[in-house]
């Protein structure tokens, strides 16, 4: 698996553990096409970590706490579908971890995940 397979997988599984402690804790918030019922910020506890959310446009920007890194979970488009990533997303969370790279690499690396996945 490559470096940035193994990276858009982690940030996958994160998206799924996020959106379902979400769902969990705020049950009313499912219009997921305006997010006018979703709560404007909150905090969650995923496995033992601690995040905080802010709801941003049409999405949900995740920030752990805790542990250190902090890293940026940000689910900006088509928050329904956990299975979702994109360039920017993936720019966020690798730069979140200190690793920085050119959107052109991140959009390479997401057009062959969905290739892989469809």
């Amino acid at each position: 698996m490559s470096f940035y397979s193994s990276k858009i997988h982690e940030l996958l599984n994160f998206q799924h553990q996020l959106l379902s402690a979400f769902s969990q804790s705020y049950p009313q918030a499912n219009d997921f096409t305006h997010l006018l019922n979703f709560p404007r910020s909150g905090m969650l506890v995923v496995d033992g970590q601690r995040w905080k959310f802010a709801k941003h446009g049409l999405g949900l920007r995740f920030e752990r706490e805790e542990p250190v890194p902090h890293l940026v979970v940000d689910m900006h488009d088509q928050i329904g579908d956990c299975a979702k990533v994109d360039w920017w997303g993936l720019t966020l969370f690798l730069e979140s971890m200190g690793i920085t790279t050119q959107r052109a690499d991140a959009e390479r690396a997401v057009l062959e995940h969905n290739r892989r996945t469809q």
